[in-house]
């Protein structure tokens, strides 16, 4: 084996065959590289030996397959697969522990050895791991929408004398996760525990590794600099790269009720990043501008016929975040069911990132006009004020502009009880949307509820801005309801 190719920490872990592995470790410093390698070779060495690696997305999942054919091409062992490749799968949907008759269509990658063994992975599904046993990999299982299940899976694969192993970075102090964790560093549960650091890396060699396959010429100062810039927070950075949770907060809601709000239908959506609406629609100009607005009302008219077209009652929600790099500017268009107060249906949903004033404002008020009964709401704090207080005064009646700092409380104690008993429902093909919602936290500070956000890892660039956009359509419903149930 070519130990040049790893540091210490990696080589630790290919050679550590317990029955139980647990590793809480610093983001990015090749943990799943090292991995996929050591089960390339356990594979070969071991004939009819099948190993389920299971990851939170499912690129992620993909990923891990074609690292670990490159590694048989490496060590010139192709001549031992049979067949490699990604498969498309549906899996059954389980609702409260029964199939609910539904599927999901998923991902999966495999590699099957010429001795009858297996590497095939799998995207975060829980239940896709239960027809089989083998050794078992949860990558970034601290991030894993449902992790008690996805446990009780994986761990009876096991029975018949595999291993199971688990790494991640940390995400909060009430994950299942982190239990494991402080349980392996009190010597309990039959762990093998790891507890690997940045600054561990670091001195492990990892810069200069780094620097060895990109050519670069980066100092260990310098790297660990550049790490602490990009996480911007000291929590942040405390969690990603120092293995030190930060937070004691829960999801809003269980992950099994916000499955029972998730159901088989499609929406439409759209979203724009900055260099495409400047490629689309050019850059702003005053000279331009009203022939620019008719392009995008036209371009968001295609976009949304169906949402345009429908009779149904609308309330929108509009969270407003303008930049071209950051958070996620977000219109949540739900469809009332049942009355005022009753279930919303999400029915479309628009996004961009763009510091394009003129656009956002041109795409809210295009979704102002075309929708039939529409009511709405909008965050008029920070960077939303100016566009909120001109659609407020010309959709007067129609739309408010709310103070979003003030009204957080109540918005998120609405989408609490609103997941809760399942009135507020959005496609099941979306996993984004449903995994923005579950990124929403809840702490009960003794007086009343706390409300903040954590990571979506199927939509890093939403920090829950289309759960907060969707709660803002909620409040427009609640606060039209309020007051007489005005129709526009």
């Amino acid at each position: 084996m070519k130990t040049s190719l790893f540091l210490p920490y990696q080589l630790k872990w290919i050679y550590d065959d317990s029955p139980l592995r647990l590793a809480e470790k610093s983001v990015r410093i090749g943990w799943t590289f090292a991995d996929a390698f050591k089960n390339v070779r356990k594979r070969l060495r071991n004939p009819r030996r099948d190993y389920l690696f299971s990851s939170k997305d499912q690129t992620t999942a993909v990923e891990y397959v074609s690292t670990c054919y490159q590694f048989c091409e490496l060590f010139n062992h192709t001549k031992c697969i049979l067949s490699h490749g990604i498969e498309n799968w549906k899996m059954p949907i389980y609702k409260d522990g029964r199939n609910t008759g539904f599927t999901e269509d998923f991902k999966v990658g495999y590699i099957k050895f010429d001795n009858r063994s297996r590497i095939i992975s799998f995207s975060s599904n829980p239940h896709a791991l239960r027809a089989y046993g083998g050794d078992v990999g949860l990558d970034e299982f601290a991030f894993h929408a449902s992790p008690e299940e996805l446990w009780a899976s994986a761990s009876g694969r096991i029975t018949w004398g595999f291993d199971l192993a688990l790494w991640s970075s940390h995400n909060g102090t009430d994950s299942l996760f982190y239990t494991f964790c402080r349980e392996a560093a009190q010597g309990k549960g039959g762990w093998s525990h790891y507890r690997v650091t940045l600054e561990d890396a670091i001195n492990y060699g990892l810069v200069e590794k780094i620097n060895q396959v990109r050519g670069a010429k980066l100092s260990r100062q310098n790297f660990l600099q550049h790490c602490k810039d990009r996480s911007r927070l000291p929590e942040v950075f405390a969690q990603e790269y120092m293995c030190n949770p930060t937070g004691g907060t829960g999801g809003i809601v269980p992950w099994s009720a916000i499955e029972r709000c998730m159901i088989d239908y499609e929406i439409e959506r759209l979203h724009l990043e900055e260099h495409q609406i400047v490629d689309i629609f050019g850059e702003f100009s005053c000279e331009h501008q009203l022939a620019r607005e008719r392009q995008i009302e036209s371009a968001i008219d295609q976009a949304f016929k169906k949402l345009f077209s429908s009779k149904e009652r609308h309330r929108l929600g509009f969270d407003c975040a303008a930049s071209g790099r950051g958070n996620l500017c977000v219109i949540y268009v739900d469809e009332l069911e049942g009355g005022y107060g009753g279930t919303a249906r999400l029915a479309g949903l628009f996004t961009c990132r763009t510091q394009d004033w003129n656009f956002i404002k041109t795409v809210l008020h295009t979704f102002m006009l075309r929708l039939h009964s529409v009511e709405g709401c909008g965050d008029s704090t920070g960077l939303g004020r100016q566009i909120c207080w001109e659609t407020a005064k010309r959709f007067g009646g129609y739309f408010s502009a709310v103070n979003f700092a003030s009204e957080k409380h109540d918005i998120g104690f609405t989408l609490m009880n609103q997941l809760a008993v399942g009135e507020k429902r959005f496609p099941r093909s979306e996993r984004d949307i449903a995994s923005d919602f579950f990124a929403l936290r809840k702490h009960f500070t003794g007086s009343k509820w706390l409300f903040t956000e954590s990571a979506n890892c199927l939509n890093p660039n939403s920090h829950c801005d289309i759960a907060w956009a969707g709660g803002l359509a909620s409040k427009a419903n609640r606060r039209y309801a309020d007051c007489g149930g005005a129709v526009a």
